[in-house]
């Protein structure tokens, strides 16, 4: 994620190695304008400020993890390993070559095209985006089909993070709905937010979750890492409703709540790996289709889909859990989705070998 937070796959492959062995020395790409915490035993270099050290680490580097596109002044030498993780899943809007608009930046194309060219191998965990990296990537070379590391999560006890977490927000008796949308394109070319996309009526949402599900209900909202700085300056005066943009894991958020919405967020299906209802709520989706492209529409996803306020409420009083199950099933199927809950160890498995000399077979 370019330095803005500690986590994703790399974060969770990275812990997973920890815990292993201790004859790994690890270095985190920290942008320095984010404030946020790196697990004890990783040194941090500046992913900005520091260009030289930067480099000097990414050259002298046994193995390299990445969840973005690589930089188009790293080079790899013989002998290093480059692991693309990327962070999307069974995203919905279209990533990298796939974007017309993307593609009119010569630096992003000489990004993706360098990637592409260095990776030894991209980690999936789904056919669906195996068919991604081969379009958006122009990617030829090895898919490891493990899963995604950082939903292995979802296939344990998380008793321990679910206390944390909702220890953290003080919402011990609260049931939880997690708002996570996605960024929109304009924002990086104007650093402005069209903040009419994100007008979701918390106040209503509430009492429809409570007319619903029973309980007291929080909402916790969690804006995208490229909107943070922005958007934590936002006030919320809804009682209930809690900016958790800073919270460090955004896994863990999902882990405590009932329920979750987005747009077009990747963040989605990692949530309907642990079968609690989804919703989308996007009011722009056909200028979105249109600015940035999507590999669904909207209709065609298990999550009853709202273009505003009235039907969003609505689809949460008349919400039928087996039949979004069952939606979400077909979906997974379609898709060839295949989460093992055991990725990050799988992988962490295969760096130990690397790093030991052994020839690593990707298959």
């Amino acid at each position: 994620m370019r330095g803005r937070r500690f986590g994703d796959n790399p974060g969770f492959i990275i812990e997973c190695l920890k815990e292993k062995t201790k004859d790994i020395d690890f270095v985190w790409l920290k942008a320095d304008e984010y404030d946020y915490v790196v697990p004890d035993g990783i040194r941090t270099v500046s992913y900005k400020q520091n260009l030289r050290q930067k480099i000097y680490e990414c050259a002298t580097a046994k193995v390299w993890i990445y969840s973005h596109r690589m930089p188009i002044y790293v080079r790899k030498r013989p002998g290093q390993v480059f692991i693309e993780t990327w962070h999307g899943g069974l995203g919905i809007k279209k990533i990298e070559g796939d974007v017309p608009s993307v593609m009119k930046k010569k630096r992003s194309v000489k990004e993706i095209r360098n990637t592409s060219k260095m990776a030894d191998v991209f980690i999936s965990n789904s056919k669906h985006l195996d068919n991604i990296y081969r379009s958006a990537f122009g990617y030829k070379g090895s898919i490891y089909k493990c899963g995604y590391p950082k939903n292995d999560v979802f296939f344990k006890d998380n008793t321990e993070i679910v206390k944390k977490v909702r220890k953290h927000f003080g919402l011990e008796d609260n049931k939880i709905l997690l708002y996570a949308p996605t960024f929109r394109d304009s924002f990086e070319l104007t650093n402005k937010v069209d903040e009419s996309v994100y007008d979701v009526d918390f106040a209503k949402l509430k009492v429809s979750l409570e007319s619903r599900f029973g309980g007291k209900w929080a909402i916790l909202v969690r804006w995208h890492p490229i909107m943070r700085l922005h958007m934590e300056q936002k006030e919320l005066t809804i009682p209930d409703v809690i900016d958790a943009t800073s919270y460090p894991e955004m896994q863990d958020l999902i882990l405590a709540s009932d329920v979750f919405l987005s747009d077009y967020s990747s963040g989605i299906f990692d949530a309907a790996l642990r079968e609690i209802p989804c919703f989308t709520f996007a009011t722009d989706f056909d200028e979105y289709k249109k600015d940035r492209g999507v590999y669904y529409e909207m209709e065609e996803l298990p999550f009853p889909y709202a273009k505003n306020n009235e039907e969003l409420i609505n689809h949460v009083l008349n919400y039928d859990h087996d039949a979004y199950i069952n939606k979400w099933k077909q979906f997974a199927k379609r898709t060839g989705l295949f989460e093992t809950g055991h990725a990050a160890d799988d992988i962490s498995n295969k760096i130990i070998d690397i790093m030991n000399g052994k020839k690593i077979d990707w298959v």
